[in-house]
């Protein structure tokens, strides 16, 4: 049974579809292509666009393939169906919770769930399902939160590139890799 992944931030332009072909990229390494489903939105969605052209380069600087990308607003049922949501920011995570409140517990920055992983030691057997895999995942990063400090705002958001340089989208990509590393470390097999 796949596991579903939705990245969220603002536009749905920058942020969220970087993060959702990085993550879809590293999942695919580690289970095979489709094992997780990924998908991205935005919470304010200014009409559909593309990708944006400095992040569409830094993905096809890191990846085999860039896929096709037009924005998409975030909408209950995406939230509904998900087994888990990655945010650029804790306002998005806010926003998908209100929205949803049965989602609260699914529902993470994606630099707090990469955070919680890193106190996540190696899951033994996670080779079977990957779907599996994952929701055992989110199950020891929200055991791993009751053992944690708050950290200052500034490391559980993803600051937003929109408006910056081609050096703003790749530290942006940057974060979103490192996060993405920690997020699977606990899946790596033995």
């Amino acid at each position: 049974m796949e596991f579903r992944v939705v990245v969220v931030c603002t536009a749905n332009h920058c942020r969220s579809p970087m993060g959702q072909q990085l993550l879809q990229f590293a999942a695919a390494a580690r289970f095979g292509e489709g094992a997780w489903r990924v998908d991205s939105a935005g919470t304010n969605i200014p009409g559909p666009w593309p990708l944006h052209e400095h992040a569409a380069a830094v993905l096809a600087a890191r990846l085999p393939r860039v896929a096709a990308h037009t924005s998409r607003p975030l909408s209950a049922g995406l939230i509904g169906s998900a087994d888990l949501i990655l945010t650029a920011s804790r306002r998005h995570r806010g926003i998908v919770v209100t929205a949803v409140p049965a989602a609260v517990g699914r529902t993470f920055t994606i630099r707090q769930f990469a955070r919680l992983c890193d106190a996540v030691d190696p899951l033994a057997g996670v080779d079977r399902d990957a779907g599996a895999a994952g929701r055992r995942l989110l199950a020891e990063a929200k055991l791993a939160r009751s053992s944690l400090q708050p950290v200052p705002s500034e490391q559980e958001d993803l600051p937003d590139p929109m408006g910056g340089t081609p050096a703003d989208f790749e530290a942006c990509a940057d974060r979103l890799q490192d996060a993405i590393d920690r997020i699977l470390r606990p899946l790596t097999s033995a």
